[in-house]
C-alpha cells in the first residue's frame, strides 16, 4: 500500500534520453491516527494509537535509447505502529529494505516532442521476509505492474507554459489473496519563473482482495482504497540538480488511514 515511486513525480512520462541517467534520493513521511472504515466513513482512533512511516528511497533511470528507459526504485521504510489491543496499546517498529521495483519505460508516441504517451512495465521484488511475529514491511510477495503515462505542456491560452502528467496503471501481487491494485493520478505543474515551480496533484489506489481484514499496520492491508491531494514545490539550482518538496492529505478512503505527510527529493542528472 505504501510503495511509492516519488522520484518519478518530477519527470514522469518524459524520456530520460539516450545514455543519460537520473538519480533521485528521497525521504518520505506518512502518519495516520484515524482511519476510513469499509464504508468510507472516518473513524476516530483510540487514544495513543497511530501508524507512522519514514521511508528513504533511491530512484534510478537510465536511457537505453531515445525512447526506452531502464528504471529501478528501492525504498527502505521505518514503520511504527501503536495499536489498541485488549491488553492495552501494542507498540511495534520495523526498519529495513522494502520492495524493489525494476522495469522498462517506453515512449510509444511523441507529439512534436512536446507531449509523450508512454507505457511502463515493471516487476516488484520484496527485499525482506515477513516473520510470524513483529511488524511486516509489506506483503512479502512478488508482483508486476503496467502503467500508462501521458505527459506534455500547454502552448496556448491561460495555461501557456504549464505542464501536465496523467497516469493510470494496474499492479498485481502473485499471492492467492492478491491484491489487484488500480493506480491513478493527475498532475498540473505551473512554472513561477525559470527556477521555481509548483504543481498540484490528485491520485490514489483502489485495491481488491479476497482478504477483507483491516490491519492497524496499514502497509499490509489488501482490500482498500484511498485518494489524496498534494501540493509540490520545486527549485532548479542547475541543469543537473533540482530539489522538490511536497505535502499531501488523504481526503477519501476505504479500509485505509486518514493520512498526511510529505516528501523531499533531489533530482540529479548525470
Amino acid at each position: 500500500m505504501l510503495i511509492v515511486a516519488s522520484g518519478q513525480r518530477a519527470f514522469a512520462g518524459w524520456p530520460v534520453g539516450k545514455y543519460r541517467n537520473i538519480v533521485v534520493p528521497s525521504f518520505n513521511y506518512y502518519t495516520s491516527k484515524d482511519t476510513y472504515n469499509s464504508q468510507g466513513k472516518k473513524v476516530k482512533g483510540a487514544p495513543g494509537t497511530y501508524f507512522n512511516s519514514f521511508a528513504y528511497g533511491v530512484y534510478f533511470a537510465h536511457g537505453l535509447t531515445r525512447r526506452l528507459d531502464l528504471i529501478v526504485n528501492v525504498l527502505a521504510p521505518n514503520q511504527i505502529s501503536n495499536s489498541a489491543t485488549d491488553a492495552g496499546n501494542l507498540y511495534q517498529e520495523a526498519f529495513g529494505l522494502g520492495d524493489m521495483q525494476v522495469g522498462l519505460s517506453y515512449a510509444l508516441v511523441n507529439f512534436d516532442y512536446k507531449a509523450y504517451f508512454s507505457v511502463q512495465v515493471s516487476g516488484i521484488v520484496p527485499l525482506y521476509k515477513n516473520e510470524d511475529t513483529g511488524l511486516d514491511l509489506g506483503y512479502g510477495s512478488y508482483g508486476s505492474e503496467v502503467k500508462f503515462m501521458y505527459t506534455g505542456g500547454f502552448n496556448g491560452n491561460f495555461l501557456k507554459g504549464c505542464y501536465y502528467n496523467v497516469e493510470t496503471g494496474y499492479r498485481r501481487y502473485f499471492d492467492h489473496q492478491g491484491p489487484n491494485v488500480v493506480l491513478y493520478s493527475a498532475l498540473l505543474g505551473v512554472p513561477l519563473n525559470k527556477r521555481n515551480q509548483v504543481s498540484f496533484e490528485i491520485g490514489g489506489q483502489n485495491s481488491s482482495s479476497s482478504n477483507k481484514t483491516f490491519n492497524a499496520n496499514l502497509s499490509v492491508n489488501r482490500d482498500f482504497a484511498f485518494t489524496k491531494g498534494s501540493i509540490n514545490y520545486g527549485h532548479t539550482f542547475s541543469r543537473r540538480l533540482s530539489l522538490f518538496a511536497n505535502g499531501f492529505y488523504t481526503f477519501m478512503g476505504r479500509n485505509s488511514g486518514v493520512g498526511y505527510g510529505g516528501a523531499l527529493q533531489a533530482v540529479v542528472k548525470i
